[in-house]
């Protein structure tokens, strides 16, 4: 058997960089970025108020109980036709500009109406509640290096500085296709006895696009070697990976194993990792190709430890690895000391009192409890048992949001 490790290594230095694009900005979520965001302008471009309240001169409020009178109304959008002098004041609304002669902004809440004056109640240190100029992007900043995948965050900062056409890497076209004479399509009301309904297939779509590519669906393929040999000439010539699932292992009717076990730049690997032992990795005409098990956890793992890491590689992702943390076992774990193991656990508690724990049943076809665990927690090599207190590595490869509970680890 091989290390992870090393097998992922290989499959990194494998793939090739795609070429850059430019896209609308409201198109650039989870892409990623090929050249520098540099702002252009100071964000904001103008110092305004960070409160409703008054715009005043911060001498003037250096004393409780100052009575000073006032101009008029500045709501946002708008700019003061007056500047203010000693004694006086404007009542402004958040995100208006700050008026000549004002440096400092009393909260509403601090003063009380006196005619056509406003007694200041408290004192307020110059410049209090003023946003100044660039204060959170200065012009000819480099916001965003390249290699950033941008979230919706990241949207929306490029929208405050006016940037429209990012400069990003083209997404991955990858085929993906499902084998075995077992697989029936999931609107199946009635299953033959023998017979389950393909789910690797619509999760692997969803776990492409979230990657970042472009899906190309070639369907499910039976055990039919000649079937199979046509879906992959296609999609050698129309992709620019191909990810399968199923026939990779040892068995008699492996039916991918046969069709590829001559091509010389195809590996079939066994990986010290558990779940997810049997892999085939290499090119197809020069198109990446990625067999993952049939086992629907197996796919899950196989697909966050090489077919993720890889995808993002070639969009020149600067951070392709899933984020780990350590925390403590909630309960004793007992795993194969021969491989990595990859156990499905949920996170509990909080702050640095996390604990993981097993999600429920830890076999490579229970994908129910993939669905509701947080995390991998990743038991490396040589290990065999885990005592519960003890620290152990966890792998985040979802956010508990829709959990009852958030975790901050």
């Amino acid at each position: 058997m091989r290390t992870l490790e090393a097998v992922r290594s290989e499959i990194l230095r494998s793939v090739r960089r795609l070429d850059t694009e430019t896209v609308p900005f409201d198109e650039s979520l989870g892409r990623v970025l090929a050249e520098a965001v540099v702002s252009g302008e100071e964000v904001p471009h103008f110092a305004n108020s960070a409160m409703d309240g008054f715009a005043v001169r911060g001498v003037d409020v250096r004393e409780p109980e100052a009575l000073l009178a006032v101009l008029g109304d500045l709501p946002a959008g708008q700019v003061a036709s007056v500047s203010v002098g000693d004694g006086q004041a404007i009542r402004i609304m958040t995100g208006a500009p700050m008026p000549d002669g004002a440096d400092t902004v009393v909260r509403v809440e601090d003063t009380t109406a006196d005619g056509d004056n406003v007694r200041i109640h408290t004192v307020v240190g110059e410049g209090t509640h003023v946003r100044e100029a660039g204060g959170d992007v200065r012009a000819g900043q480099v916001v965003f290096e390249p290699g950033l995948r941008m979230g919706p965050v990241h949207v929306g900062v490029l929208a405050t500085m006016g940037v429209v056409e990012p400069v990003v890497s083209r997404r991955p076209r990858v085929g993906v296709m499902s084998t075995g004479d077992e697989l029936q399509p999931p609107a199946t009301r009635n299953l033959a006895p023998g017979m389950i309904r393909d789910s690797n297939r619509p999760m692997l779509v969803g776990l492409l696009e979230d990657a970042g590519a472009d899906v190309i669906d070639y369907g499910r393929i039976g055990d039919d070697a000649d079937e199979l040999r046509a879906a992959l000439g296609r999609a050698a010539v129309e992709t620019e990976a191909i990810v399968t699932s199923g026939g990779v292992s040892m068995g008699d009717y492996d039916v991918t194993k046969l069709v590829l076990r001559d091509e010389t730049e195809v590996d079939f690997i066994q990986v010290a990792m558990k779940p997810g032992k049997p892999l085939a990795f290499g090119h197809l005409g020069g198109t990446p190709f990625f067999g993952l098990p049939g086992n629907p956890v197996s796919v899950v793992v196989s697909f966050e430890q090489f077919v993720r890491p890889a995808l993002l590689t070639m969009q020149g992702a600067s951070e392709v690895l899933r984020p780990q943390v350590t925390v403590a076992a909630g309960e004793r774990l007992v795993t194969d000391p021969a491989k990595v193991v990859f156990l499905r656990v949920r996170l509990e508690g909080d702050g640095a009192a996390v604990r993981a724990t097993q999600a429920g049943g830890q076999a490579s076809n229970v994908l129910s409890v993939a669905a509701v665990a947080d995390a991998f927690a990743v038991v490396p090599r040589g290990v065999e048992t885990i005592e519960a207190g003890e620290p152990v590595l966890i792998e985040l490869f979802r956010s508990p949001e829709t959990r009852e509970h958030r975790y901050d680890v």
